[in-house]
């Protein structure tokens, strides 16, 4: 299965070089993280291949395959560039047919966590977000701290970018603050 998943990840980014820099990234930071952490490999690889494997398709796609898969109050607090990550759970679901809920979970909120992350959802979650090729100097510090305390990681990474949207104006999901709060009650803003 992950070489079907390689080769068709390959072909459906070949007009796309940078999303697939971005995710033989990803790929390669939950590996490490993984590994650290004595995660599955497989999962961790079909999480890492898979999580924007809908990237690049349009609005009404996004939603035709979340509200296949998810209630329509999925939608209702998600802007359409966060749409990706429900679309991509849904589309691995239904094309590859996973059903390994943990393995959903973590492609379907890579973009903003949850409270109560499994290690493999955190592990996805952080390795889109610190992958070498992201350009931002948060991502250097996170990937710092990631390798030591994954908690802390994952409260940095949502407390910086719903500090940076709040800064821009942006709509932030009610989700972003649930983990913050969740991972900030578990002392993890701190040290």
């Amino acid at each position: 299965m992950l070489d079907r998943i390689r080769r068709d990840v390959w072909e459906t980014f070949a007009n796309d070089p940078e999303r697939l820099v971005h995710i033989k990234g990803v790929v390669a930071t939950a590996l490490l993280l993984a590994r650290k952490m004595r995660i599955d490999r497989r999962r961790i690889l079909i999480a890492a291949y898979l999580h924007d494997i809908t990237k690049n398709i349009s609005e009404k796609a996004h939603k035709a395959l979340i509200r296949e898969y998810y209630p329509e109050e999925a939608l209702s607090d998600l802007t359409p560039p966060l749409y990706h990550a429900l679309s991509a759970a849904a589309y691995v679901r239904k094309f590859y047919g996973i059903d390994d809920a943990e393995t959903l979970r973590a492609i379907g909120s890579h973009t903003i966590g949850r409270p109560r992350m499994t290690p493999l959802e955190k592990v996805l979650f952080l390795a889109d977000y610190i992958e070498p090729n992201r350009p931002y100097p948060i991502a250097r510090e996170v990937r710092a701290i990631a390798f030591e305390d994954i908690d802390k990681a994952v409260f940095t990474a949502i407390d910086h970018s719903i500090r940076h949207f709040e800064k821009e104006d942006g709509h932030i999901p009610k989700a972003a603050y649930a983990v913050r709060d969740y991972y900030a009650a578990k002392g993890a803003c701190h040290g």
